[in-house]
């Protein structure tokens, strides 16, 4: 069992383990990869779907006749019929 076709073979299979143990780490470390970029894109997605929610409410907000007047009032818009006066 000592001829040199054996321990060709036998560094040919070698060889191949090697090479499937490489490739199965491979795609584990892609699979660990994938799975954390799924989780990043879910919270990206979970901060859209907020900011889409927080957007949803202000338009709300726009379209309420007395939160458009307190923020007139705010900015210092004033109706036709009254006066500004300043304090001392």
């Amino acid at each position: 069992m000592d001829r040199p076709v054996y321990r060709f073979l036998r560094l040919l299979f070698l060889l191949g383990l090697v090479h499937g143990f490489y490739l199965l780490a491979q795609e584990g470390l892609r699979a660990w990869e994938l799975a954390r970029e799924r989780a990043a894109l879910k919270e990206e997605v979970a901060r859209a779907r907020a900011e889409v929610e927080r957007l949803k409410e202000e338009v709300r907000a726009a379209r309420d006749p007395a939160y458009l007047e307190a923020l007139l009032r705010r900015m210092g818009w004033v109706r036709k019929d009254e006066e500004v006066r300043r304090w001392p």
